[in-house]
């Protein structure tokens, strides 16, 4: 890949504007900081315990990355890989060197300051053009210096990390046709990830997308759950704003029309008068997707908002079931159903809701609420709530009446609502009618849509037909979009899929739809659903994911089978998702287990149950893990002012509101290990972490968590038989057997990879295999998470393996040299 980019610096010098040069030399050198962080992370994926660092918050703001956010990235991992990988990792970075005059940080600093002075936000002249010509080309050069020993090696039209660090195979597709990439964003949509980007180029800077592996870089695991709210930062009117929120992703990326809609429900997010906004109209025609366009748009700070924006943004699907221990239970009445939108908004201070909150209803459970909301200094100002889907709620007069009851509760004591449904709901609200696309608007969604999917008969048609046929699909969204979809898959004519398919009933065309795409799945695909019909946990990512993983599917190759499908209703949170089978298609996949002989019927029932415990399982873990380690830590406004900022990645602040929570709530153990577990993943203020540890578990030595993170951290300070001493209490405590004998392993080797004494380090790695073997032989099939601790076994038994073998070549070469 050097060859590659000196080809482009090369092309560069042959540029003779200099604006066009700098240009170009900037995108260059975007391109280089990116393969920095990329391969880094690549790094940090194959060759350290990753679980020691948390990377979350970068793969997530890295997803849609900025010129600043490289050295942002670099100075926080560096120092972990001098610890894990090589002392010099990078050298020259922080330092000057004999290759580099001035750290290479400090002139990406002062880079960064002229991108967003001059290009970003100010006006380039001609005279700051040459300049920065210059200045951009050294800087580009020094990277090359920098990063010489990082940068991938390009071979077969294949990546592998350089020699030095183990030549493994190099996952992330930075080159697209044999040049260097900008990566623009990756994207996650249940699940699934998508990278795209741009060839560096100045001829054609061709886009590109392409599918990443399950286990790439940006979807980096820990024993972490997924937090039900997400923080995001965002400009409106030059200043900048924070806010919590649990918006689910676009439910499309080609979004046609509705300019009309979309400036009303922007002007009722200005108007501080009105409480509820009711977004109605037939089904199909997009109303949910509208919401979800403007909430994101919201999201990517694309409006400018007059009033004072909301501090918590709560999404919720309108349900009549619910999860509990004893499977899926149908609501019985409304209040019980709304109830559940006021508990979707109390986990974002609750992250596992008390018992007390399920024994209360109706207008009690709202003024409980409403206490939470003046206890953490919120007013009914500072929430929105997002309600979809409403009408199937309510379907008696009484009942629609009671709702809108119940909104206007809501409305007034808690926040603001946006509200969807296929009716006029019983309320006064600011409506928002959702009607059918223009034909204009229509042809243009058709014609983007025949691109994507490679419709050709749409693409091949005239715009009369076009026009005609949006009429006759009374312009819906949703019917264009399946039209679309059908024709692709069987390369029918337009008439024909409109006779065969559109003229049927409702019913009719579903199970049309149903028998069409079951014919086209693999068997594979068709035992996943015919799985997950029969489990009652909720149908999330990780059953989902299970189900797949036990009948060796791909989870991609499920996802693709569903898109194309009308099967089930998904709820899409990106690295998360939910879906709800609709009643038709359950009958249809009943219809089709019936078919099966009873062995196969038993096997997938068997399959169905594991799933099921599996869930359970986890949701005893996450459950413990939010009580013991959020709820009991985050007691008081300053811990939940710390874990803010921490979330923000300002940890500065964040340190300072946890030493001002400690003085005021000194006896709480979870806090402290919150504190500690900071300092050892976002300083390097190991002596303090270790000091908070140690507290941690003095003021609650049952405190499992505690003990292991104070393991961690002795590890890092090198000390392995105080990391042993606390990971074996640990064990003591209820951690598994395989996971503390892994760590233990994990510990020896990175010591071994850093020692000089060649005796010496054969010993410790000699000592890795056995407490490998011995975790491997031991794995509890029970623990929610001994799939991620056996993927762990298996790396560093490779890991161990090559490097045992690098060491005794290198005992006997030192052996015939004396000789």
């Amino acid at each position: 890949m050097k060859q590659i980019y000196k080809k482009h610096l090369e092309h560069a010098g042959l540029i003779e504007n200099d604006t066009e040069r700098l240009t170009y030399l900037t995108a260059i050198l975007r391109s280089i900081l990116q393969l920095s962080v990329v391969t880094s992370f690549e790094i940090i994926k194959t060759q350290t315990p990753s679980d020691e660092i948390d990377l979350i918050d970068f793969t997530r703001r890295f997803c849609r990355p900025v010129d600043g956010l490289p050295l942002q990235i670099l100075d926080a991992v560096i120092p972990f890989l001098r610890r894990y990988v090589d002392e010099q990792f990078l050298h020259g970075w922080f330092e000057q060197n004999t290759s580099v005059n001035i750290a290479l940080n400090k002139q990406l600093v002062e880079w960064v300051e002229y991108r967003n002075k001059r290009p970003g936000h100010g006006v380039l002249d001609t005279s700051i053009a040459s300049d920065w010509s210059k200045k951009t080309m050294q800087i580009i050069n020094d990277c090359l210096k920098v990063f010489d020993k990082i940068i991938p090696i390009y071979e077969s039209s294949q990546l592998y990390l350089p020699k030095e660090l183990g030549k493994g195979l190099f996952n992330t597709p930075i080159i697209w046709n044999g040049k260097a990439t900008v990566i623009t964003s990756v994207v996650v949509r249940g699940g699934v990830w998508k990278l795209k980007g741009q060839v560096l180029c100045t001829e054609n800077a061709e886009e590109f997308t392409v599918n990443l592996p399950e286990n790439n870089i940006f979807s980096i695991e820990s024993l972490k759950p997924i937090e039900k709210y997400t923080l995001s930062d965002i400009i409106s009117n030059n200043k900048d704003y924070s806010f919590f929120h649990n918006i689910p992703i676009r439910q499309t990326d080609i979004f046609e029309g509705r300019k009309a809609e979309l400036e009303d429900l922007a002007g009722w997010m200005d108007d501080e008068d009105s409480r509820f906004c009711l977004v109605y109209g037939d089904g199909g025609f997009g109303k949910t997707t509208l919401v979800l366009e403007l909430l994101n748009q919201f999201i990517e700070s694309q409006f400018d908002f007059k009033t004072a924006l909301p501090t918590i943004i709560s999404y919720h699907t309108a349900k009549m079931t619910k999860w509990t221990e004893k499977g899926l239970t149908h609501f019985k009445g409304v209040t019980p159903a709304m109830d559940e939108c006021v508990r979707e908004l109390m986990r974002y201070f609750y992250p596992t809701l008390p018992a007390e909150w399920y024994g209360v209803s109706g207008r009690v459970l709202v003024d409980k609420a409403v206490g939470v909301l003046k206890e953490n200094g919120l007013s009914r100002d500072d929430i929105l709530l997002i309600l979809d889907n409403t009408e199937t709620l309510a379907t008696t007069p009484e009942e629609v009446k009671e709702l809108g009851t119940f909104f206007k509760t809501v409305g007034k004591l808690i926040g603001r609502i946006i509200i969807t449904s296929r009716r006029r709901e019983f309320i006064e609200a600011t409506p928002i009618a959702i009607q059918g696309l223009s034909e204009q608007e229509c042809i243009r969604l058709m014609e983007r849509l025949a691109k994507e999917y490679n419709a050709k008969p749409i693409i091949q048609a005239g715009e009369s037909k076009l026009r005609r046929v949006s009429n006759q699909l009374m312009k819906k969204p949703l019917l264009l979009e399946a039209l679309v979809k059908y024709i692709s898959h069987t390369n029918n004519g337009i008439d024909a899929a409109i006779e065969n398919v559109f003229k049927k009933t409702n019913e009719d065309l579903l199970e049309f739809l149903y028998e069409d795409a079951w014919v086209r799945m693999n068997t594979l695909q068709k035992e996943v659903f015919l799985v997950l019909i029969h489990v009652s946990s909720p149908l999330d990512q990780n059953s989902i994911s299970d189900a797949c993983r036990q009948l060796g599917l791909q989870h991609s190759e499920f996802q693709s089978s569903l898109v194309e499908t009308h099967f089930a209703v998904v709820t899409d949170y990106g690295r998360s998702y939910t879906i709800e089978f609709i009643y038709l298609s359950k009958r249809f996949f009943l219809q089709q287990f019936g078919k099966l002989p009873e062995g196969e019927k038993e096997r997938l029932k068997h399959l169905a149950d594991n799933v099921d415990n599996h869930a359970s399982a986890r949701n005893q873990v996450e459950n413990e893990y939010k009580s013991d380690r959020v709820a009991e830590a985050f007691r008081n406004e300053f811990a939940k002012a710390a874990k803010i900022y921490a979330a923000k990645n300002d940890i500065t602040n964040a340190i300072e509101m946890y030493e001002i929570a400690i003085e005021e709530d000194p006896l709480n153990s979870a806090l402290h290990d919150r504190f500690a577990w900071l300092l050892f993943n976002k300083t390097d203020k190991f002596e303090d972490a270790k000091r908070y540890s140690e507290k941690a578990v003095s003021l609650d030595p049952n405190n499992c968590d505690a003990l292991v993170d104070l393991a961690l951290i002795n590890y890092r300070l090198k000390d392995i038989e105080e990391g042993d001493k606390y990971i074996d209490l640990a064990q003591e405590k209820g951690r598994p057997y395989s996971f503390c004998a892994l760590r233990k392993a994990i510990a020896r080797y990175h010591q071994a990879k850093n020692e000089f004494d060649v005796e010496v380090a054969i010993l410790l790695l000699e000592k890795t295999q056995e407490y490998l073997q011995s975790a491997e032989r031991n794995i509890d099939r029970k623990d929610n998470y001994h799939h991620k601790t056996h993927e762990n076994i298996r790396h560093y038994q490779d890991l161990t393996r090559s490097k045992l073998i690098a060491f005794r070549t290198k005992k006997t070469k030192m052996l015939n040299m004396k000789v």
